[in-house]
């Protein structure tokens, strides 16, 4: 499994392997009261094409958790001036089933990914795009740390934290096309909840590789920090240098699909800070 699981890490770096662009926070849309947390659940199946094989594709697949908390207030000086500011924990697990664990999956030696960082609360937004039509591309923060399984805990170097694609493959769009059909029920385990539907499609191409990125979202105000559900589909294609774009052909895809699972409205910090650095 420890194998499977560093394959499905390093596919999900793909977008590194291509021409720069810049990737949106995509999963923190709304603040909710401080001292909640919001669980969502789901999997993350990856499949390599393998055309050389008689066996034909390989699909692994595996759960995945992602819990996001609001575990503090503070004021912190962003941008030249002290703002009301957020301590956001965000963990990811995923691996496979298992009764043996708390939260019923096993990640196996590469562990949980949990990160606890400083957010100005005036830099989360509900758009794509903030007050004067920038595009919302990252999550701004005051600082922030970070610690991978067992390792110790590292503070986090930049002003930014880069959801795409260790946290979540959500990446930022200009603009997104909502459902016709209005508000729905996503249908997720949290029970019913009023969602409006958004998709977005983001075709990235180099002279030898092409990766598509296809979004579904349902976002909803009766859910903390903003998201009932999404679903999102990685294709990557690739040909020879000197061939045609016609020639590119499918290697590889990745499909995550999580939902809102359950809520907590006395959150507290898993990732501990030493006092001298909260």
């Amino acid at each position: 499994m420890r194998c499977n699981l560093l394959l499905a890490a390093g596919f999900a770096s793909i977008g590194l392997l291509l021409p720069q662009e810049s990737y949106a926070q995509g999963l923190i849309w709304s603040l909710p009261e401080d001292g909640t947390s919001m669980q969502w659940f789901g999997t993350y199946k990856q499949t390599e094409e393998r055309a050389d094989s008689n066996e034909g594709p390989q699909t692994l697949q595996w759960n995945r958790q992602l819990t996001i908390k609001s575990v503090g207030k503070d004021t912190a000086e962003f941008r030249g001036t002290p703002v009301p500011c957020r301590w956001i924990e965000i963990k990811v697990v995923t691996g496979k089933p298992s009764s043996d664990v708390e939260g019923g999956t096993d990640s196996g030696l590469i562990g949980a990914r949990i990160y606890r960082v400083l957010v100005p609360e005036g830099a989360v937004y509900a758009k794509t795009v903030d007050s004067i039509s920038i595009p919302v591309s990252f999550l701004p923060i005051v600082k922030g740390y970070r610690r991978f399984g067992e390792q110790e805990i590292q503070p986090i170097k930049s002003k930014v934290l880069q959801v795409y694609p260790l946290v979540a493959l959500l990446r930022s769009f200009r603009e997104l096309s909502s459902d016709a059909t209005g508000v729905v029920d996503p249908g997720v385990e949290l029970g019913p909840v009023s969602a409006t539907h958004f998709t977005g499609t983001s075709v990235v191409e180099s002279p030898t590789i092409r990766s598509k990125n296809t979004t579904d979202l349902w976002q909803s105000q009766d859910v903390p920090f903003g998201l009932a559900k999404w679903k999102v589909t990685i294709t990557r294609e690739t040909k020879d240098i000197s061939d045609p774009r016609t020639a590119f052909k499918l290697v590889s895809s990745i499909e995550v699909e999580m939902g809102a699972q359950k809520v907590d409205t006395q959150a507290e910090p898993e990732l501990v800070l030493p006092d001298a650095e909260k």
